[in-house]
Order: C-alpha cells, then sequence, then structure tokens
C-alpha cells in the first residue's frame, strides 16, 4: 500500500499560518515540509496523522494530487456538524471543526452573522467568526487577540479574512473600521514579534546575529516595534517600525525601516525568509590585523 492510500481514514485537519510554514521551510523542508491547502489570507489547511499527530508531508503525497483532496475533503466530512443556526458569532475552539468551516464556508449557511462572515484565525483551537458589519463583535475579537497573547500560545495569523464570491479574502479593516485602526495594528505588531520569536529560534547560527523584533507602547498609546542592528555586525533584520543602531563606540542612533533600507541601498538584501527579514552584511575583517 502506498503512503497516500487509505490516508482518507488516517487523518484529521491541521491549519497553518504563513509564519509557521516559513519556520518550517527551515526545519523542516522539502519533502518533509507539511503538505497543505491554501484557504486566504495567511491561513493554509493540512493533514495530521492521527497516531503519531505528525503532518502528511510533500515527500509522502509526492504525485498524489488527487489522493491528497480526496483525503482533505473526506476529514472536512468527518469533522461533524457546525452549530451555527442562528448564531450572531461563532468561537471555534476545535481545531479539525474550525478547519472544516474555512475550507466549507457552505456550513455557515444558518448562522445569523451581521453582514459577510469574516474568520479571525487567531488560533488553531481558537477560530472566530462574525459579520463584517457587526462592529461591537469586532472590537470584542481584538480583546481576545490580545488575551491570546499574553497567554503566550502558539498563534496562527492576526490577519482576518472576509467570505467572497470567489473565497476567503482579506478583509479590509482599514478601509471599513477606521475608528478600529490603532486596535487592529497593535494586534497584528503583537503576531509579528510572536512569530518573529519563533523563526529567531529556528535560525540561529554561530556567523550570523538573528536580531529579535520587541514591543515599544510609545507615551501615544501606539504600538510600535523594534530591532536592533549592531554595526558591523552581519545580522539578519526583521522588518520592524524602528531600527536602533548601535555603533562600536556604543552610541545609539534610531531610524525607521524605511530610513535605514534607504541609507542602506544594495548592501542589505531582502531574504525569502516568512516572516520577512533583511540580511545585514558586517563589515569586512581588517587584513592589517590578521
Amino acid at each position: 500500500m502506498s503512503a497516500v492510500d487509505g490516508i482518507a481514514t488516517d487523518v484529521t485537519l491541521r491549519i497553518y499560518g504563513a509564519s509557521e510554514l516559513g519556520v518550517l521551510s527551515q526545519t523542516a523542508p522539502g519533502a518533509a515540509h507539511p503538505r497543505v491547502e491554501y484557504v486566504g489570507g495567511e491561513v493554509f489547511v493540512g493533514l495530521d496523522h492521527r497516531d503519531g499527530n505528525t503532518p502528511v508531508t510533500q515527500g509522502e503525497t509526492e504525485g498524489a494530487d488527487a489522493g491528497f483532496r480526496d483525503a482533505v475533503r473526506s476529514a472536512t466530512s468527518a469533522a461533524g456538524d457546525t452549530p451555527v443556526e442562528g448564531a450572531s458569532s461563532l468561537v471555534i475552539s476545535e481545531e479539525a471543526l474550525a478547519a472544516a468551516v474555512l475550507l466549507d464556508p457552505s456550513r455557515l449557511a444558518g448562522a445569523g452573522l451581521s453582514g459577510a462572515p469574516v474568520a479571525f484565525p487567531y488560533a488553531r483551537d481558537r477560530v472566530i467568526i462574525v459579520g463584517a458589519d457587526d462592529d461591537t463583535a469586532i472590537a470584542r475579537v481584538l480583546d481576545i487577540a490580545e488575551q491570546l497573547y499574553e497567554a503566550e500560545q502558539p498563534l496562527v495569523s492576526a490577519h482576518p479574512i472576509v467570505l467572497t464570491e470567489d473565497g476567503w479574502a482579506p478583509f479590509p479593516w482599514r478601509e471599513r473600521l477606521p475608528e478600529l485602526e490603532m486596535r487592529f495594528e497593535r494586534v497584528l505588531r503583537l503576531f509579528s514579534v510572536r512569530a518573529y520569536d519563533v523563526q529567531t529560534a529556528a535560525l540561529q547560527r554561530p556567523d550570523v546575529h538573528i536580531a529579535p523584533a520587541k514591543i515599544q507602547v510609545l507615551e501615544s498609546g501606539v504600538t510600535t516595534t523594534f530591532a536592533a542592528w549592531p554595526q558591523g555586525t552581519a545580522t539578519l533584520l526583521p522588518v520592524v517600525d524602528n531600527v536602533i543602531i548601535a555603533d562600536p563606540a556604543g552610541t545609539l542612533s534610531v531610524a525607521t525601516m524605511a530610513e535605514f533600507l534607504d541609507a542602506a541601498g544594495d548592501a542589505v538584501i531582502r531574504t525569502g525568509l516568512s516572516p520577512a527579514r533583511y540580511f545585514v552584511p558586517g563589515d569586512e575583517p581588517d587584513a592589517s590585523k590578521a
């Protein structure tokens, strides 16, 4: 029996965020990488073997695209019923059920949402769905995002997705909810820092400084992010609001990310990492001191 034969009865649905898949591209590349289907925004769904809680991988399903899709459909059907009748909002704490709703939005047909369904895929055990026109519910969802961040549990994505005629798409909250912009921006930065924390641990190497992203709340209440660059040191720098530059004499200066990149020019290279980072080269060794 091949690796794909019988897979439909062996698996359960698994939710992935783009940042986790980016880390896995470093720690489990190629054939070891999870096989996933794209949902929308930063969200993907794959399969886990029930017996070992291990992902169904690209190597495992190579040349068996139809078999993989059949297994996803079977696992979606097996996820159970979605209790949505008349509900004005949904908090789905069972991962397989949440994934099934994302893959098969027709499950939401009986819900009493105010406007198009908007999914907030914050964590595997916390996918929240509210109506696009329910401003009060959306504000409450942002509270939950902060609670999940403070709980230090694994996160999926801070980017909400809305159901359209063509499937799930990024929810345009800046245009729809300008009064909540500061709160959305804060949640995006909290989740970004958490994603960079996970990436930093996965990228550790002796010859390059992996700069962590940090949170700073300004006196105005605005939440920003920053990272430090030890000048002259080869560094992988996260995308943040501000870069603190420490020169060898110990003097500190601050530049916005855009200012830093403009000043560095072609010397700084955007990597293919996800979350995105820039490689900042170090100083060339001084031959006179060799």
